[in-house]
């Protein structure tokens, strides 16, 4: 938060010591949320740990709580002692949470005090920490101290650890001495005797057979329930697959992202294939989401779907990314593979799934058509493409003017185009509005990652044409037929109730 929030907050909370206020007494869960100060921005010598003085209240106020059930710590700066130490000897019960999990800095050096009361804290219940990468030559030692305190913690039950690059023009490279000392430094976080404990979510994007072996070290992986952001190496896949040391029998959500940086078809169909032989061994799943490499046919992932979660599937997505190539456009779902979904998954509620437009429209009412035969449907988000292979690299026997014309068949979506896509959908026996309760269409790739450089134009293409809509039936009983639209991207728009 900016001085002058926190300069009221603070304010209000003493306002509420001092009259004693009954506030204090109803508060069962407290949140602390605010955005990065400058201090966090800078990358100099002048660098200092954040002034805990502005905490004295919040501390006070602990003090003043009766029956504290959870504790949120939000805010882009580490969690400092003062309030794990209320926490402990006021609320030794309460469950912290501990977001956007950060430190001083990133090179800071083993033995952070910190650190280290957060590591043996047995409030701590879930930890989350997102890390950008890449953004300049300093030892960066983030990993290594959060998996330290995700090995120490006693009673830690989620784990969320993913990262991203920074992007740009720029590459550091730090010298060979520098680096040795880096690794010399790192070894100094590792942990002898990790604490085993009971992790029910996991969140990790780059996953590989190692870090799985780590995780068992002080993880029951028989009790882990839900495991996504993943995006897993082969040997990961083959090991909890094939191994029944490693397997996950109570997993019930997962969220998958099959991409793998080779280009060789032999090593693509090995993760295929390693994945379904996983998928067989886990379960029975409740939520699955995938994210397959373009042009690869869902068939041999949709079958074992099939055979072993059909019957206790209520979530399913399955999305490949839009390709800027022609010659490796997405394979969507065939309508007889909706078809068998529709008849085999008798749970489901929630469905994700491509769909191609095409100039005259008919390929998308046959979906349409297909879709509105789920009967338990109640949320549904179609991911439509933009037509980006066209712009990005059009084929020869396709003239400019072909492809100007194909790009201007994708016009922006409106709220008219939302209520015709909602209206095919939603009909239930000629009775629209009848079981579908929200329509979402994603508008190209809604969050796609690239590399370091300058974009190329098709992505700066899609960035500017992307879209998000939403249709929501009304909650009020006496408007069933009423629904509210709201739509990202494209022109600015406001909120439409039809």
């Amino acid at each position: 938060m900016c001085q002058s929030d926190l300069r009221d907050t603070i304010a209000r909370m003493e306002s509420w010591l001092e009259n004693d206020s009954k506030i204090l007494s109803f508060t069962r869960h407290i949140t602390v949320k605010g955005i990065p100060p400058y201090w966090r921005l800078r990358r100099d010598e002048s660098i200092q740990a954040p002034d805990t003085r502005k905490w004295t209240s919040l501390v006070q106020v602990l003090s003043r709580l009766s029956h504290l059930a959870s504790f949120t710590f939000a805010y882009s700066e580490q969690m400092p002692i003062v309030l794990l130490d209320a926490l402990h000897h006021h609320h030794p019960s309460s469950r912290l949470h501990i977001r956007n999990w950060t430190r001083i800095s990133p090179d800071t050096p083993f033995g952070d005090p910190a650190e280290d009361a957060l590591a043996n804290s047995p409030c701590l219940r879930s930890l989350h920490g997102h890390f950008i990468t890449g953004t300049g030559p300093v030892a960066d030692f983030r990993f290594s101290a959060f998996d330290r305190i995700a090995k120490l913690s006693p009673n830690l039950e989620a784990i969320s650890r993913t990262s991203r690059s920074a992007g740009g023009c720029v590459m550091y490279v730090r010298p060979m001495d520098q680096m040795y000392a880096q690794n010399l430094e790192s070894k100094k976080f590792e942990v002898d005797a990790p604490i085993r404990k009971c992790i029910k979510s996991l969140q990790m994007d780059h996953i590989h057979g190692k870090a799985l072996k780590e995780l068992s070290s002080y993880t029951q992986l028989d009790q882990l329930i839900s495991l996504t952001n993943i995006r897993p190496s082969l040997d990961f896949l083959c090991l909890a697959g094939t191994d029944p040391a490693y397997h996950l029998p109570a997993l019930k959500q997962l969220d998958v992202r099959l991409l793998t940086m080779s280009r060789g078809f032999d090593q693509i169909e090995e993760m295929v294939d390693a994945f379904c032989i996983f998928l067989a061994s886990s379960g029975p799943l409740e939520s699955l989401s995938i994210v397959l490499k373009t042009s690869r046919s869902w068939e041999p992932i949709l079958s074992v779907i099939l055979v072993h979660h059909a019957h206790s599937i209520r979530t399913l997505s399955l999305h490949q990314v839009e390709s800027s190539k022609g010659d490796s456009m997405r394979s969507c779902l065939t309508l007889d593979q909706l078809a068998d979904i529709r008849g085999s998954c008798p749970q489901l509620t929630n469905l994700a799934l491509d769909i191609d437009r095409t100039l005259e429209g008919k390929s998308e009412c046959a979906y349409y058509t297909v879709l509105r035969q789920f009967t338990n449907l109640r949320e549904l988000t179609i991911h439509m493409d933009l037509g980006i292979a066209f712009f990005a690299f059009p084929s020869k026997e396709q003239q400019e003017g072909d492809r100007r014309t194909k790009l201007a068949s994708y016009p922006e979506a409106d709220e008219n185009f939302a209520m015709e896509v909602w209206k095919e959908v939603s009909k239930r026996a000629g009775t629209e509005f009848a079981g579908l309760r929200e329509l979402v269409l994603c508008l190209g790739e809604q969050n796609r990652q690239i590399g370091n450089g300058y974009p190329a134009p098709w992505v700066i293409d899609e960035q500017s044409r992307r879209q998000w809509v939403r249709v929501r039936r009304s909650e009020r009983d006496d408007r069933p037929r009423e629904v509210d639209i709201n739509i990202r991207g494209g022109r600015p728009r406001t909120r439409l109730r039809v």
